[in-house]
């Protein structure tokens, strides 16, 4: 039998010890790729400048090898203090023993055909793992969740509702205390918000508008610049002429 070695495709380490965990058999709904991307991109971001954080998903978790269960395989997780964030992608799957802590936080994002699980025996089963939040987004509002945001806190080996504000234009918060942030429902989108500045975290795309934005801006002032040199080169020009044509009249 040929061993599978473990190789992370984002960084091409290879790990000889390490046997990935099979792929889970479903398919995601595409009402849930936007949400979980967002999850994975904004927090990538915030996060980038620490080397202990795990930012993953669609693998198993589970608490050894020997208990994987297709029912538990988060959209997203979010753990910091890991020792080697590379080692548990390349495992295909978070293995709890191995790890040595549960996840600090996890994220299910609705769908039509297991909505209804993540807020009733996938609540109990990560509250029995130990995952200090818990957290549900459904791009719906509400339709197959059992509401739009939801999030739980573990006090004592059981889940307690984290509160969810809603602002005068709708928008759904709760305060993260793993992620320091708000996680938003806006309009059906998935938002992290800073609560010191209350500006929310830019994805991919918007960053990069931003950055346009900035580019574009830079490119009229320069071009300001230039018109304004070419004003004061004319006006010095034209001064020297009058000069020029005062000498001649003395």
């Amino acid at each position: 039998m040929t061993t599978k070695i473990a190789r992370n495709p984002s960084w091409g380490v290879l790990y000889p010890d390490v046997e990935p965990l099979p792929d889970p058999p479903y398919q995601k709904e595409m009402q849930q790729f936007k949400p979980i991307y967002l999850f994975a991109s904004v927090l990538s971001a915030r996060f980038a400048g620490r080397g202990d954080v795990l930012i993953s998903g669609a693998g198993y978790l589970c608490r050894s090898r020997s208990d994987l269960n297709p029912l538990f395989v988060p959209d997203g997780i979010f753990t910091k203090g890991v020792a080697d964030p590379n080692r548990i992608i390349a495992r295909n799957g978070y293995v709890i023993d191995e790890v040595g802590k549960p996840p600090d936080l996890v994220l299910e994002v609705a769908s039509r055909s297991t909505g209804r699980r993540d807020y009733t025996v996938k609540r109990e089963g990560y509250a029995l793992f130990g995952v200090a939040e818990y957290w549900r987004f459904d791009t719906s509002g509400g339709k197959y969740h059992d509401a739009a945001l939801a999030g739980d806190r573990l006090v004592g080996g059981k889940y307690e509702p984290i509160e969810i504000h809603k602002d005068a234009e709708g928008l759904l918060w709760g305060y993260s205390a793993v992620l320091e942030l708000h996680i938003c429902w806006d309009d059906g989108e998935l938002r992290f918000r800073d609560p010191a500045t209350m500006e929310f975290l830019l994805s991919n795309a918007e960053a990069h508008a931003e950055l346009d934005d900035i580019q574009t801006e830079l490119g009229d002032a320069h071009a300001e610049l230039d018109l304004e040199r070419e004003r004061r080169l004319a006006a010095e020009a034209e001064a020297t002429r009058l000069r020029e044509q005062l000498r001649r009249l003395r």
